[in-house]
């Protein structure tokens, strides 16, 4: 129990709890008496907000540039396979959470966003940090990893690898710590608000999102299993341990020693090809987290603003997040903190995002247990179609470990 509450999806189930019993103090006092709470809930919101919306681009592009760059040396054909299907398997996998939540998130909402709400005072303090927009950091992320992949200096790429390391610094030493202020804080707005009770609905959605994780796993071990004419179901049921194993890490690369182990157990694909494949799929696919932000942006969207979003803009931002996905940082919550900012510019268009991102994180956090532990076990899948596509085309050079 200790152990749970000093990680950062416990930090944040309690800060929940901290920022709802704070409202709710605020909210008695007498009416003379709110201003100074009230602004400081404010200014804390506004400053951890504006801080790691300043951050989010550098997040973007010190994991999106140095996972490109990586792709190199003489495995291309093979590089080219992993990546294309990791990003086929979360797409699919978006679109999956993009049903799912278009006919179920109104029924159950089902008018809880309609329920009256106070407004609330600008913040006296107002900190706007100019940031680099995010499709261009993206942009900016890609043509770099490209760039050092053409070029072929190792050296480049050593430098990236470098600058990811710091970039996971600055999220662990300063995104990680303020994160429970920043959701204490939206969570007692919310209460001053009058928006709590809206609240009920993510536990039903957590649910459903479960759900979806494991529909969509077996529709990729389906899949796997149809292309490579072998038995998928017999590294799935080995896979059990290192499901649970991500449940309570969240980390897909914690989990990663014992999914080898569980893939060695199956003895349905290389160990070759294991070896080399689960590492690589380990970092670039989430196809958990992109049910998991999909699924939590409509129903955000929708108790927020009683509508669902504009499904022309809710595809392009799935289409992003995906790309996204493929270089997000591996800490509890990362894919939803580097689609911040394009949740703000693609879904909101340009409205406040401080209150949106607020609730994203912290029931996306809460449940990344889970969404990691399908993003493992959606790696066995892959490395099968991987070694089936090894084994028919028999590439001129072999997947390597180096």
């Amino acid at each position: 129990m200790k152990n749970f509450l000093r990680s950062t999806a416990g930090k944040l189930i309690v800060s929940i709890f901290v920022g709802i019993a704070i409202g709710y103090a605020v909210k008695a006092l007498p009416e003379a008496a709110v201003s100074i709470p009230l602004q400081i809930l404010l200014v804390a919101k506004h400053i951890t907000s504006q801080i790691i919306l300043f951050i989010v681009p550098m997040i973007i592009f010190g994991c999106v540039a140095p996972s490109i760059a990586g792709f190199q040396g003489n495995v291309t054909k093979v590089l080219g396979l992993t990546v294309g299907i990791a990003y086929l398997s979360s797409i699919g996998a978006a679109t999956l959470a993009i049903a799912v939540a278009w006919f179920l998130v109104p029924v159950l909402v089902s008018g809880a966003a309609a329920t009256t709400s106070t407004a609330l005072p600008d913040p006296i303090i107002a900190m706007n940090f100019p940031t680099m927009d995010t499709m261009s950091a993206l942009l900016l992320a890609i043509l770099i990893g490209l760039g050092v992949v053409w070029v072929g200096k190792k050296k480049y790429a050593d430098a990236l690898q470098d600058f990811q390391t710091m970039t996971l610094a600055v999220v662990k030493n300063v995104i990680i710590p303020i994160l429970p202020v920043f959701v204490a804080a939206n969570f007692a707005l919310l209460v001053l608000q009058g928006k709590l009770a809206q609240m009920a609905v993510f536990l039903p959605a957590v649910l459903i999102v479960i759900a979806c994780h494991l529909l969509w796993l077996t529709l990729l071990y389906g899949i796997a299993t149809v292309y490579s004419k072998r038995n998928g179901w017999n590294i799935l049921r080995n896979y059990v341990q290192a499901y649970l194993t991500a449940v309570g890490t969240m980390s897909s690369a914690a989990t990663l020693p014992v999914a080898l182990e569980c893939m060695g157990r199956s003895k349905t694909v290389s160990d070759k090809t294991a070896g080399f494949a689960l590492p690589l799929f380990c970092n670039i696919h989430l196809c958990g987290g992109c049910v998991s932000e999909l699924f939590f942006v409509i129903t955000t969207y929708y108790m927020l603003y009683g509508a669902l979003p504009d499904f022309g803009n809710l595809c392009v931002f799935a289409v992003l997040a995906c790309v996204i996905a493929i270089g997000a940082p591996g800490v509890p919550g990362g894919l939803n903190m580097s689609c911040a900012a394009l949740v703000g510019s693609v879904i909101l268009g340009g409205q406040d995002i401080a209150t949106f991102f607020g609730i994203m994180t912290a029931v996306y956090t809460i449940v990344d247990g889970f969404g990691t532990a399908a993003n493992i076990t959606g790696d066995g899948a892959l490395a099968l179609i991987t070694d089936a596509w090894i084994s028919r085309n028999n590439p001129d050079t072999s997947p390597q470990t180096e």
